[in-house]
């Protein structure tokens, strides 16, 4: 693990709800993180923001394109309505082998309902893994763990996270690096095309934390 630790994670929209969650719970494992956002200094300021949070973490901000250029392994925490254009703006700056992390889900909403979008492949996961430059993997994770779960460091996750890709050698890695947050158990969800059960169980968990008006954040396969 010592060696994994080592890794820069990036992450795509980190100054969002999502990104600040991960961005803490991996800095508190230990690993360095860079931030991006469509602003330098926005990014900037929200690492010094969560650098508070976790004494001596290593964490910096940039300009989203940017950040593609520091790391092997980024995770995806904008929203599903910009995750392509952004992935086409980094175009020039992806490594070779580089890995992406997917933690979108393509919905709308509808009468208060959270509903998948309608899209010509089975996954949102899919859709966006067709705009990579050659050389660069999707991995689909974290679409079904709740971003104020995720930022609140001093209560345990307590749940497991699937994880699905098309690509043994990128999925075995963002498993491995997710088996650092402690409180979660981490579960090969199998080909990226599974990825589309992962956004139903999203909307799912909208539409019952809504009926019931509680943050149903955790699920738990059991038996396994």
């Amino acid at each position: 693990m010592s060696e994994l630790r080592k890794e820069t994670i990036a992450i795509l929209g980190g100054t969002g709800k999502e990104g600040r969650g991960l961005a803490l719970r991996f800095i508190a494992a230990g690993f360095p993180v860079v931030i991006g956002s469509r602003e330098a200094a926005k990014a900037q300021q929200k690492a010094l923001s969560l650098a508070e949070h976790v004494p001596g973490a290593t964490i910096s901000g940039g300009e989203n394109t940017a950040i593609v250029a520091q790391a092997d392994l980024i995770f995806l925490c904008v929203p599903f309505d910009r995750a392509s254009e952004l992935i086409e703006a980094c175009r020039p700056f992806w490594k070779e082998g580089a890995v992406l992390v997917d933690t979108t889900v393509p919905l709308r909403f509808e009468a208060g309902n959270a509903m998948l979008l309608d899209l010509p492949v089975p996954s949102g996961s899919e859709h966006l893994a067709s705009s990579l430059p050659a050389g660069c993997s999707l991995v689909a994770a974290f679409k079904t763990i709740a971003a104020h779960a995720l930022a609140e460091l001093d209560t345990p996750l307590d749940c497991d996270v699937l994880i699905c890709g098309d690509h043994e050698g990128a999925k075995a890695r963002v498993m491995a690096v997710a088996a650092s947050i402690s409180g979660l158990r981490v579960l090969n969800g199998g080909p990226l095309r599974h990825a589309r059960a992962l956004e139903a169980m999203c909307a799912l968990a909208i539409g019952l934390n809504r009926r019931y008006k509680v943050k149903s954040t955790r699920f738990r396969i059991v038996g396994l």
